[in-house]
């Protein structure tokens, strides 16, 4: 077997320092989950914490011109167990306190489940280039890991307690799922060029200062206007149509 030889893979050690970051914080976000002295607000706290490293790698592995297959890799990986794995333990323990833990580990599988299926469908169509580069199709997986973080930081300490709220928030985390691996088309600033763009690296720079100074507020601010966005951006090209 031939050595293989690092350089040609154009491994990054810095936007793989983002990405092993990503994972640190969703292990810590998983011992605040489960561990003795329960902490589902710092827990999902690292979560957010884990979308920004999320972001930051692609961007500097895009601006340092070092993207690589292995990069990808690591990236899908860590998105697996951060925010599939660790998202569906949240929500099976927070959600599911006050008992039918059975539906309750059903329901977290499905989120899981439907996870790792929107990280392996998203993989092939990049590599097939089957969509715009700006283009999601289906709500990403660290987005959908926010919506059920903010569900649990709207709610906090009052989690689901009798049978009509404990299938209340099985049919969110159901539907949450389904969005995953939709074929709804949502827009990515992933692509934004941040080198000519002092605007984008305005707004980001205020979107991550109001995420440390007011996190219980702008977490669900946030996670659901991305969430509802296509509908807005329906309306405007409906809109620009009729105009036309």
């Amino acid at each position: 077997m031939g050595k293989i030889d690092f350089r040609t893979d154009r491994i990054s050690f810095l936007p793989s320092v983002f990405t092993i970051l990503n994972l640190f914080l969703g292990f810590q976000a998983l011992l605040y989950i489960i561990g003795r002295k329960k902490n589902f607000k710092m827990a999902i706290y690292c979560l957010t914490a884990s979308v920004i490293m999320d972001g930051f790698d692609g961007t500097i592995a895009r601006l340092t011109k070092t993207e690589s297959d292995f990069g990808a890799q690591l990236d899908s990986l860590v998105d697996a167990v951060t925010f599939g794995l660790v998202t569906s333990i949240l929500a099976f323990h927070w959600g599911f306190q006050s008992g039918y833990t059975r539906i309750g580990s059903i329901v977290s599988f499905v989120f899981l489940s439907a996870g790792l299926i929107r990280l392996a469908r998203y993989n092939i169509l990049k590599e097939a280039k089957a969509f715009p580069a700006n283009i999601f199709i289906g709500v990403p997986i660290p987005t959908a890991s926010l919506t059920i973080c903010s569900i649990v930081l709207i709610f906090g300490k009052t989690h689901p307690q009798t049978k009509t709220g404990i299938l209340i928030f099985s049919l969110f985390v159901i539907m949450v799922s389904l969005l995953m691996i939709s074929n709804v088309k949502y827009k990515t600033i992933k692509k934004i060029d941040l080198k000519n763009s002092l605007k984008a690296l305005f707004l980001i720079a205020m979107i991550i200062a109001c995420l440390v100074i007011f996190p219980d507020i702008t977490i669900p601010i946030l996670t659901f206007s991305y969430i509802l966005s296509p509908i807005f951006f329906s309306i405007v090209a409906k809109k620009q149509k009729s105009v036309a």
